[in-house]
């Protein structure tokens, strides 16, 4: 299943992303500068296929299943870029739902990226980006006021 919003391909994933993610920079890739971010945090798939319920309190408990199912987190930013933390979920996994500050260095990326993850017994689900995306190796991410 492939959902087309704007010029980002969509289609869902698990794993693959931790490893595009946490790659060192690529031809495709812009050096990193130094920013800080603040935003929500999100899971990236249902972020990307309808950024309003994403945000929404009521979502937090669909969230938290397909974050138990792999799915990535992202800062979905006030600046309105989504950034992939470069550790996986390892240090956004606490504020899942919560508006936070992160400081670190950002990466452009241009290659694609293919988020995949099951749905019931048979079927699997991707989202594919295409057209580039952020990464954030954060050196601090803290709760922050709206």
């Amino acid at each position: 299943m492939t959902v087309a919003r704007g010029f980002t391909a969509v289609t869902f994933g698990i794993g693959l992303l931790a490893i595009s993610v946490a790659a060192a920079p690529r031809a495709g890739a812009a050096k990193g500068a130094a920013k800080t971010v603040t935003g929500n945090v999100v899971d990236a798939a249902c972020f990307m296929i309808h950024p309003p319920a994403a945000n929404t309190p009521s979502h937090k408990e669909c969230g938290a299943a397909c974050m138990s199912k792999g799915v990535p987190l992202a800062i979905a930013g006030d600046d309105g870029a989504l950034y992939f933390p470069a550790d996986g979920n390892t240090r956004l996994a606490e504020f899942h739902g919560q508006h936070v500050k992160a400081t670190g260095t950002v990466t452009e990326k241009a290659e694609p990226m293919e988020l995949k993850m099951p749905v019931g017994e048979k079927n699997t689900m991707t989202v594919k980006v295409e057209g580039g995306y952020k990464v954030i190796a954060m050196d601090s991410v803290a709760k922050a006021a709206k």
